[in-house]
Formats: structure tokens, sequence, C-alpha cells
């Protein structure tokens, strides 16, 4: 039998080799697998991090705010914002480092943007800077690659068109709280603007609309390579106000080196016509950031231009309550228009002498003489007759004593005294000689601007009492659609005909007829009533100090009118504070806004709803008309 032997060297040695080359292979591998995933591990980590989806806030338009004749208020301009993502930053210290010196930003503001911005998730962006401009986005983008942790996106800054003029009806924007973050259910975050008094407050949710989204996909260098998805922005409604910016500019003028405040509404709907609060300020600076200086200049200046003197500001309100006072004793009965008091320039209550505005006295006088004359020996008398509760019945039937419901925050609800608010709030009894002092409006008895406007307004009006209000109609800017705000009225007294015909005879004497307090102020082509007023600072027997600011000590100036006589459409209310008397500081700008009104011709009709649709074209919105919307 024939053997074969095998020869089994060669075929191991090709194992081996092939063993050697795969174990060769293996081992390569493996060092590239190491040198990939553990060497360079971070490197690669973030070229695959930084080619991803990022989500991009599209700002919502906020509404224009515009008058009743669809003249601009408020509108808005481009303006550029800086956010920082941090997923995307190598070095968090660094950036932001780098960010403060390249564009000169204060390194504390920043820092403190981004610790509030490290309580979001971590794709959230944090906005570092608004308003930035051409140079500064240039600056950013030319250093894109470097640092893609940075994106520049376009929004919207609110431009006031006039600056100063209406600030305390407009409000301003400025950036959300963290309270106010919180109190939004998510609606907010950080970064993000929100209305901050003003119309720009109480319409918050209508002028402000939805913001969108833009999810786009970024290189490892930032740049933008596709956008994978969009959901539109929808626009804010464009709010129209009541104001009329004609008055608006003429009351803005006469306030321009004053203190104090004017209100003018139609009595017939609440309508306000012009609002101001002097001295008043620029809402555009809340648009940039206002300084630590404007701040501090705002807060520090004694005459507090951020408060609206209209319905913040209390004020003892002299003669102009005698008109209330004078109906509501003859509504009831307590005095005849022909009860006569002689004036001889005092008299004398409960053992103390009180004295009238002119020296001299008036003689006799009757009712209307009183109001024409504003006597004030014959209104001590009336109030004694009244006595302090019905005076505060009379007067919280016109509304004083609570707010008025005026759609603009923290109004004041002022005081009517009363035997019982002495015993509750001031622990003691109420003593008989305080009810003269307030028959004439001083005393501890204190209004708004927008109460007088208010209250006038009922007695002229049959005794509702309108609710004062700025929404005057709301639009969607695509498709023009608008809702009309309804006017709301709250009872009130009750208003006899005759009895008025009383009073409002003797206001008209106050500027038609000769020996008026304010007959100098007659308006031209139209029949103007009112009241004048003047309201103490310090009583007669006050010790005056050596440093005090003695124009500050000066009365306060008061007038209160309507007009047309037979059928009044505008209330005016004119303040003016250490301006001495009535008829010379405050009743001018009542004949002013009169005449700008009605002209010197028969009174201008309501105007109709006006519409706006200009840069609007690529905006959307759903019309919500709803008052008080805040987040």
């Amino acid at each position: 039998m024939l053997r074969i032997r095998e020869d089994r060297q060669a075929v191991a040695r090709r194992i081996e080799i092939a063993r050697v080359a795969v174990g060769a292979m293996l081992s390569l591998l493996a060092v590239a697998y190491w040198t990939v995933q553990i060497v360079r591990g971070d490197y690669y980590f973030s070229l695959s991090e930084n080619n991803r989806i990022r989500a991009v806030k599209i700002t919502a338009p906020r509404g224009y705010v515009l008058d009743r004749q669809g003249v601009p208020l408020v509108e808005n301009e481009p303006a550029y914002t800086l956010h920082l993502y941090r997923r995307e930053a190598k070095d968090l210290d660094a950036s932001v480092a780098f960010i403060v010196d390249l564009l000169g930003l204060n390194p504390e503001a920043v820092r403190s943007r981004v610790e509030r911005g490290r309580r979001d998730p971590e794709f959230v962006p944090i906005p570092i800077a608004e308003n930035l401009g051409i140079e500064e986005v240039a600056a950013v983008q030319a250093r894109a690659a470097e640092h893609p942790e940075f994106a520049i996106t376009v929004s919207q800054r609110r431009l006031y068109k006039h600056a100063g003029a209406a600030a305390h009806a407009l409000g301003y924007l400025s950036e959300a709280t963290p309270e106010q973050i919180k109190n939004s259910n998510n609606a907010y975050g950080v970064g993000d603007w929100i209305g901050q008094k003003g119309v720009e407050a109480a319409y918050e949710r209508l002028l402000a609309g939805v913001s969108g989204e833009r999810r786009v996909i970024v290189d490892s260098h930032g740049r933008e390579v596709a956008e994978e998805a969009r959901l539109e922005a929808t626009p804010g409604q464009n709010l129209f106000l009541t104001l009329d910016a004609k008055l608006q500019d003429v009351a803005e003028e006469y306030f321009k080196d004053k203190v104090g405040s004017v209100v003018a509404l139609d009595p017939r709907t609440g309508e306000i016509l012009a609002l101001v609060s002097s001295p008043s300020y620029d809402p555009n600076w809340f648009t940039r950031r206002v300084t630590a200086a404007e701040w501090n200049g705002l807060l520090e200046n004694p005459d507090r231009p951020l408060q609206n003197r209209a319905i913040q500001n209390m004020y003892s309100p002299g003669s102009v309550i005698k008109p209330f006072l004078a109906y509501g004793a003859l509504a009831r009965g307590l005095v005849d228009p022909e009860w006569r008091v002689f004036c001889p320039g005092h008299a004398t209550f409960y053992g103390r002498e009180f004295h009238c505005h002119k020296k001299g006295g008036h003689g006799s006088v009757n009712l209307r003489d009183a109001i024409k004359e504003s006597c004030d020996v014959y209104f001590y008398t009336l109030g004694q007759k009244l006595g302090v509760d019905r005076i505060h019945e009379i007067l919280t039937g016109f509304g004083f004593g609570t707010p008025t419901g005026v759609d603009l925050a923290f109004e004041k609800a002022g005081l009517v005294p009363s035997e019982e608010w002495a015993r509750t709030k001031r622990g003691a009894r109420w003593y008989p000689s305080e009810t003269i002092s307030v028959a004439i409006g001083q005393g501890p008895l204190l209004v708004t601007s927008m109460q007088i406007a208010r209250g006038l307004a009922a007695l002229l009006e049959g005794g509702r009492l309108p609710t004062p209000h700025l929404f005057y109609s709301s639009q969607d800017p695509r498709t023009g659609a608008q809702l009309r705000y309804k006017a709301e009225f709250v009872d009130g007294p009750g208003i006899a005909p005759e009895k008025l015909a009383i009073v409002k005879n003797g206001m008209w004497a106050v500027v038609n007829e000769p020996g008026g307090t304010a007959y100098g102020s007659r308006a031209q082509g139209i029949e103007m009533g009112g009241k004048t007023g003047t309201a103490q600072v310090v009583g007669h027997d006050t010790t005056i100090k050596a440093d005090a600011d003695k124009s500050r000590l000066d009365t306060h100036a008061w007038f209160a009118g309507f007009a047309p006589v037979s059928d009044p459409q505008i209330v005016v209310v004119v303040f003016v504070e250490n301006g001495g008397h009535g008829n010379l500081a405050a009743a001018p700008l009542a004949k002013a806004l009169v005449e700008a009104r009605f002209g010197t011709g028969a009174p201008a009709a309501a105007p109709p709803v006006p519409s706006v649709r200009a840069a609007a074209t690529d905006r959307q919105g759903v019309a919500r008309a709803t008052r008080r919307e805040t987040p």
C-alpha cells in the first residue's frame, strides 16, 4: 500500500501569516477606534453635536397704537438681538468675556443674564444684548466661525412717535421681571419684553401676539444649512385709543413748563379724549435700557415724573366740588334756589372765623351767584346745613371715594370723610368745624382729576357714572376686522333736570357772565360752562420753615368745565400744581381744548372707527378686545 506523507509546514506558515495579518489589522482598527473615541473623542463629539437642529424664536410683531383718527402714536422698527447658545460654548466664561470685550457691554449685566438663563433648559438661547447697531452686528458675524455659540436675530423695537407725549397713557416696554415670568404660565422667558404701565400693560396680550419658531439645521461652524420646520408668529392687534392727538398736543404744549394733569373725556361714553400728567418721561428710553443715571434721575426728581397724576395723585378739590354739593342740597330740598346768604368776606362757625376768598365779600348771594362768584361764605353755610355725613352721601353718589375703573393700573380711590371714617381711621370724633372746610373742598377731602371728570360727566348725563376708558377699538392687521369698545356705566344718584338746570346755569355764568370767576376764558364760537377752584397747600396758621421752597407752598389751581352747555360733549378737568388761582392757571387750557375740539362752529360729529392696514402684509392676527389683559 502506497503511503503519502503530507507536508503541513507550508500550510502552517500561511496560517501564521494570515493570523498575524488579521491581528495587525485588528490592532490597527483598535488603535483607530481608541484614537477616535478616546484620544480625540471630545473633538469629534463636538463636531457631531454642532451639526444639529437649532430652535430660533420668531418674535411676533407688536400691534401699533393709534389715536381715534388713526394717527400713529406707537410703531415698531427693526432691531437686532444677540443670543448665546450654551451647548455650543466650549468655555462659557471665556465666551462671556469675549462678547463683553467685543461689544463693550456691562460685564455684570451680561453675567446676570447668563445666570438667570441657566434656569432654562440648555438648548434655550440666552438673550445677551438688544438693539445692536449695524457695526456691532457685523463684528459678531465676522467671528461666527470661531464663536458659533453667538447668533443674531432680527426683532422689532418699540418706537414712541411723540416721545414723552401721552407717556402715562401709553406706558412703555421693558424686560420681563422674574416675577412676571413666573406668573405668565411660561408665556414669557428671560429676555422677553413686556408692557409696563399704561395701555402697553393693560392690553399686553392683545398687543403682543404669539411668537413663532424656526427649526434650522446648523453645521459645526454654527452656519445655517437648512430650515427643517417653521411656525409663523401671530402678530398683535392694532389698538386704537380714544385719544384725540390734536387735543393731546394742545394740552402737552400748555403743560411743558408746568406740573399737573389734564383729563378730557366725552361724558356720553367715558371716552378719554386727552390725558396728560406733567412732568412726563420718554418711553423710548426703556426700549434701549435705561441707564443707572437716567433711572436715578427719574426716581429722585421731586416732581415724580413716573407717577400718573391724573389717577394716582390725590388733592383737595377746592371750589370745583361746590356744584356737586349745590345739586345735592337742591335735590334733597334742603335749600331753595333763591335762599340767600350775606357774605361780608368772613363768617364765624363753631367759635372759629372762616374767610371768603374775596376780602370785601360778595354781599347777598343766592345759589346761582354763589357758584358764579365762588362765594365761600355761602358754601360754609350750606355745609353747616348738610353736615359731613350728608356731604359724604352726596359725593360718594357721584363716584368720589372709589376708583373710576379706568383701564390703567394703580388708580387711587381718593377720600370722602364721614363721622364713621373719623372714628375708625383717625380714632377720634369728627368736629363740626371740619365740615365747614370740607364744604369748600378743603380738609381731609381728597380726589383725583379723573374722579372730578367722571363725577361731572355723571352730573351732566342723568346721574350715570361712565367708566373712563382709553380702548376705542382693536383691529386685525391682516384682515382689518375690528372690535369696538362698548361703553360701560354705573348707576349714580339720578338727576332731576330742573334742579340740574339751576346748577348748570350757575356754571354757565362762571365763564360767560361778567363777574364770573372764569369770565376771561370764554370760548370762541361755543358756550362753555365750568367751575374754578383754588386749593390751599398749607393752612393760614401753618408755620413755614425758612428753608422751604416757597413755590411749592403756592395754592393749587383747578378748573372743571364742559361744552356745549346745551348738549355737553366734552368734559375738561385741568389741575396745575402750585399754579395759584384756577381762573388764571387752569381755565385757559380748558378754553383752548374746547376750541380745538369744536373750532368756532358747530360741534363735530363723532368720527367713524378708523382702519390701518399699512406695514401689515405679512402679519396675521386674531381680534380680541378683552380689557385689562395682563399676563
